[in-house]
């Protein structure tokens, strides 16, 4: 019992301890005498310690075999979302979970078992079926936000989520999902090719597309005289830097004074440096833009032919004859 218990996160079905030869009497006896303490129905939990998150969603399906963990729980299973709901979502079979404690079984469709696997051992539904499913359940805020997370942990696939989107019925919430993800078509590849590391660069990155705005590479070394710099946001051609200025890592008197070394050697080795707040991001993204677009139009390189020599400019443009 102890030992089919360790692989499942503590916890452990009535259905396998009496395939373990327990009896009923004993299980009823083990309980009274807190050996073993109920976590759903069917499902207990070996010994006094305390389970988490994770122990809960392998706990609910335990107690609805052939269930798959989804929406919100599956997020944070996952690693993209927000704090594990008390309540564990899923899609079960049939009827089943449907009047448990603790347990919100899902009214969708089964997913196929191209969008479902094993994370920690516990089936979950894919990263691209849980933003359709979430998105039955979210506003677009959310989702947006949810989509900043996952491309921070490397996990958003747009192609994915659209995949998704076409090949089943129509869902609740599919042209919220839609809008959200366009921002993030064209960010796709550069996503995938460089590492997403903040929500500061997961949120600006699709805004910068959705301006028009040619797309930085994030996280990008820079070599300057002293040392190489990793900046958030490059624009290599024309040389410009966008860097996040948080009041939470960059307000402190040391990040501030390595913040100002930082841009001294930037310039010195003829970038241009702009710091940005997440404030500025959430609230005057039109006036960031507007200077991000300017500073990309004065920094851009004028090919050579379309500089007009300096004997030409003197004498005059060339008449026909």
């Amino acid at each position: 019992m102890a030992s089919v218990a360790r692989r499942q996160e503590g916890v452990i079905s009535r259905r396998q301890l009496l395939a373990l030869g327990v009896t009923r009497r004993q299980i009823d006896g083990l309980v009274r005498g807190g050996g073993l303490l109920p976590v759903f129905r069917g499902v207990f939990a070996v010994g006094p310690a305390a389970i988490g998150p994770r122990a809960r969603m392998r706990a609910a399906a335990l107690a609805c075999p052939g269930a798959v963990i989804s929406h919100r729980s599956a997020a944070n299973l996952l690693g993209f979302g927000k704090a594990a709901p008390v309540v564990v979502d899923l899609i079960a079979v049939g009827q089943r979970g449907r009047a448990i404690d603790g347990i919100r079984a899902h009214r969708v469709p089964f997913p196929g078992r191209d969008v479902w696997g094993h994370a920690h051992g516990i089936p979950v539904t894919s990263v691209a079926r849980t933003f359709v499913d979430l998105a039955g359940v979210y506003g677009e805020m959310e989702l947006s936000e949810t989509a900043e997370r996952a491309a921070t942990e490397g996990v958003l696939d747009v192609a994915a989520i659209e995949a998704v989107l076409e090949s089943g019925p129509r869902r609740r919430g599919a042209p919220c999902l839609r809008r959200v993800i366009a921002d993030w078509r064209p960010v796709g590849e550069t996503a995938k090719h460089a590492t997403v590391r903040s929500l500061f660069e997961a949120k600006l990155l699709p805004l910068v597309a959705k301006a028009g705005l040619p797309l930085p590479r994030p996280n990008a070394p820079v070599r300057t005289a002293d040392r190489v710099l990793e900046v958030d946001l490059l624009w290599e051609r024309e040389r410009f830097v966008v860097e996040a200025d948080s009041r939470k890592h960059h307000g402190i008197a040391v990040a501030f004074e390595r913040d100002r070394r930082r841009d001294r050697e930037l310039l010195a080795a003829r970038y241009r440096p702009l710091r940005v707040t997440w404030r500025e991001v959430e609230h005057e993204a039109e006036a960031v833009f507007a200077v991000i677009r300017q500073e990309l139009a004065d920094r851009t390189p004028v090919p050579s032919r379309e500089r007009p020599s300096t004997r030409a400019a003197k004498r005059g443009p060339t008449l026909p004859t």
